[in-house]
């Protein structure tokens, strides 16, 4: 009960100072605004792993199979499950690591490919 007194008293005080009111008040909205875009940014990202693991994962043991990925341990997991799928996209997109290694054999393997990995 204390604390929220004393927010109380800190939401007086801030009004005295417009500016840094009306500044807090932005970035509070900015941060809502952005929180929602990231959800959505989420449920997109797991449609498209979901999509993924249907269309990619097949490939993705075919190349497997070739060798190509004797030296890449999650090359082989990269979409073998959605959550899997998830960490891939994630780390390919956001992070811009191992496109090349990933995502190139399987363009190599199934040239198809490239348009949904592209459309990610």
């Amino acid at each position: 009960i204390v604390r929220y007194a004393r927010m109380i008293r800190l939401t007086r005080f801030l009004r005295l100072f417009t500016e840094l009111d009306m500044m807090l008040k932005g970035f509070v909205s900015a941060m809502r605004a952005m929180v929602w875009a990231s959800l959505m940014l989420v449920v997109i990202l797991t449609l498209f792993s979901i999509m993924a693991v249907e269309l990619l994962h097949p490939i993705a043991q075919r190349v497997t199979e070739t060798g190509i990925w004797n030296d890449c341990d999650r090359c082989q997991r990269a979409f073998s499950s959605v959550m899997q799928s998830n960490l891939t996209f994630l780390q390919q997109i956001i992070a811009g690591d191992s496109w090349g290694q990933v995502s190139l054999p399987i363009i190599e393997e199934e040239p198809a490919a490239a348009v949904f990995l592209i459309f990610v």
